[in-house]
């Protein structure tokens, strides 16, 4: 009896199972057929309007027209990111912005407000590249909500209001909705306008802790530097926190220039084996004698990658190669010749 009851309940089951199956199929072949059939139209809209969407847009020939429904709406998107990403022209971006601005208006807003996340993520990009100004209050409005975004949304939306309301980035940057490591900061600092660079260098020590380590990463990548920006690193220097040491030290290293050895060489002895590292690579910038004998004692550090750096800094230093083989030929370390050895067949 209770086998049999078992076998109907199986049978139920697995009925029910088929039959969700086959409603999900005929989901998929109806939203199919459904993304076709907009696919169509969209390429007859092309064909019909895509010489005098290029007349306007290239030639700033009049081109009276105004979008009919929301497949034209979605076909005028496409043609314009198209034109955006291939064309670098300020009068083109300038007819792109306007046009949406007049005629779209309500096809970007239903976007924006849109449950599926990438629908808006793909409207926040827009807003962006196409300069959609009229979506900035509804953005800024989605900020001010406590609700939850993840991190993607939450970056492009403050990239928005970076350009829009700096009082309103401010608060989001040293008080983030979100848990932002260095990489977000990066990724923040790397979109946003140079004078917000200017202002967190000027401000430093009013910053998140990780957004000056960030802050610090992203300055090194400048290939201008000057006496102020060096100044501005060897004045952290002195500070409490390792990390922010190993940065600056990790900055100082990709400049190719120092001021005053003295300001260094007590990193040469450091119990951390970064900022030793770090040190390896900043004395192949230095003139004085003294640099030469800080790398020898680096070259037999106990860490492999302290030896190594100094090593290869030895290398490409005028006296470099002489001092290698001399530690070779003394034999007193063998960990320190052993790497000698090795960057010497390198060069």
């Amino acid at each position: 009896m209770i086998d049999r009851q078992f076998l109907i309940g199986a049978v139920i089951i697995g009925i029910m199972m088929l039959i969700v199956i086959f409603c999900i199929f005929l989901y998929l072949v109806y939203k199919g057929m459904e993304r076709d059939r907009i696919n169509e139209k969209m390429n007859a809209y092309f064909e019909r309007y895509k010489t005098g969407w290029y007349k306007y847009l290239v030639y700033n020939e009049p081109f009276d027209h105004r979008p009919e429904n929301k497949i034209s709406m979605k076909a005028i998107d496409h043609l314009f990111i198209s034109y955006l990403t291939t064309v670098n022209n300020e009068a083109i971006h300038t007819k792109v912005s306007e046009y949406a601005s007049l005629n779209m208006q309500d096809y970007y807003i239903e976007q924006i407000k849109s449950r599926d996340r990438s629908v808006r993520l793909n409207v926040l990009q827009r807003t962006l590249l196409m300069e959609l100004d009229f979506l900035v209050p509804i953005i800024e409005q989605h900020l001010r909500n406590k609700r939850d975004y993840d991190m993607e949304e939450y970056l492009l939306m403050l990239r928005v209001v970076a350009n829009h309301n700096r009082n309103m980035f401010f608060a989001h940057v040293y008080q983030p909705r979100l848990t932002f490591d260095d990489y977000e900061y990066k990724l923040l600092l790397s979109t946003i306008d140079d004078s917000y660079i200017d202002y967190f260098t000027n401000h430093f020590d009013t910053l998140p802790m990780v957004l000056k380590l960030a802050l610090l990463d992203y300055l090194s990548l400048s290939t201008n530097v000057s006496n102020d920006s060096l100044s501005f690193y060897e004045r952290l220097l002195t500070s409490d926190n390792q990390e922010l040491r190993i940065r600056v030290l990790k900055a100082i290293a990709s400049f190719g220039m120092i001021t005053d050895l003295q300001r260094y060489e007590h990193f040469v002895a450091s119990t951390s084996w970064e900022e030793r590292l770090m040190m390896a690579r900043i004395l192949r910038f230095a003139k004085e004698e003294q640099s030469y004998q800080n790398l020898q004692r680096l070259i037999a550090d106990s860490n492999w990658k302290v030896r190594k750096q100094a090593a290869l800094s030895l290398l490409n230093m005028p006296k470099g190669k002489v001092i290698l083989q001399q530690i070779i030929d003394s034999k007193e370390d063998s960990y320190a010749a052993d790497i000698a050895r090795e960057v010497m067949k390198l060069g």
